[in-house]
């Protein structure tokens, strides 16, 4: 059997912990390609690739924070932070499963102003970072072939 994804399905709290990190390491190693810096992270997410993962998944985190927001799954805050190598993880969404979603997860960066983001990098780096535009807000998505995660700035 040829295994698509990296870590799915994810079966223990350890794993997800893990994972949780390596999201978070790939996500400054992303941004410090394409640009030259990293951001801290605002919120992290880790895509679930089964629905019996995704449940379990929810099982966990409902008991290491409660429940903020929905959008394509649920976002936790936790009660205590998750310290990984580089960040303190406060804000974790847990991602329904999608068939066009094979990453291991995403990330969205905390910056400062995002109108100077935009300026500053967008049209200079046309190959890795891409306008997403909502009718309530938009966002650029950071993107590399060599990386199996996605990275966010968000206008809000």
């Amino acid at each position: 059997m040829n295994k698509i994804y990296k870590f799915s399905p994810i079966k223990s709290k350890g794993k997800l912990f893990d994972v949780i990190d390596y999201v978070s390491r790939n996500a400054e190693e992303l941004c410090i390609k394409i640009i030259g810096k990293s951001y801290s992270i605002k919120s992290l997410t880790i895509f679930s690739h089964y629905q019996s993962e995704y449940k379990f998944l929810l099982e966990i985190m409902n008991k290491l924070g409660s429940i903020e927001s929905e959008h394509n799954g649920l976002y936790f805050s936790l009660s205590n932070p998750i310290i990984t190598s580089i960040n303190a993880i406060k804000l974790i969404r847990i991602r329904k499963p999608d068939p066009y979603r094979k990453q291991v997860g995403c990330n969205d960066f905390d910056i400062p102003d995002y109108q100077k983001f935009k300026s500053e990098y967008l049209m200079s780096r046309p190959n890795n970072l891409r306008l997403i535009e909502r009718p309530e807000y938009e966002m650029i998505e950071f993107y590399d072939p060599d990386f199996d995660i996605l990275s966010y700035v968000l206008s809000e």
